[in-house]
């Protein structure tokens, strides 16, 4: 009965340390790229500030609207509110790649933007400085 008890908790504390991404609402989380001088600043529950700098070192922001997919482990990010087609940016939640959605001949293709190991969640206060901070 003890080791039922002992297991039973155990997994638990393992479930519960595994279900940090079954949320649907990342507001105030925070993924940075800092090689790449790129940020998402998930402001709402439905709504994401993109951090993007060119290859010119001049940075932008653009806000767009985001949803979850748990089913896939994506975030999908549009630039228009329940438009799947608006699709601008996935990010893969298990490995953080980034994918931007492109319009080619056949129709529109994702391509992998940010490889794995580039990105991760942070706590940052002033996030646009932090990264103005890098260059």
């Amino acid at each position: 009965m003890i080791q039922k008890l002992f297991i039973f908790i155990l997994l638990f504390f393992c479930s519960s340390s595994s279900l940090a991404f079954t949320k649907k609402n990342l507001s105030n989380n925070q993924l940075l790229c800092p090689t790449l001088l790129w940020g998402f600043e998930f402001i709402s529950s439905n709504k994401v500030r993109v951090i993007n700098t060119d290859l010119n070192k001049i940075t932008s922001i653009d806000e767009y609207y985001y949803n979850v997919d748990l089913e896939l482990s994506y975030i999908n990010i549009f630039s228009s509110q329940n438009s799947i087609r608006d699709r601008v940016y996935s990010i893969e939640l298990n490995s953080l790649r980034v994918d931007v959605w492109t319009m080619t001949g056949g129709g529109f293709t994702t391509r992998e933007m940010f490889p794995i190991g580039f990105c991760k969640f942070v706590e940052i206060k002033n996030f646009l400085s932090y990264i103005e901070s890098l260059k």
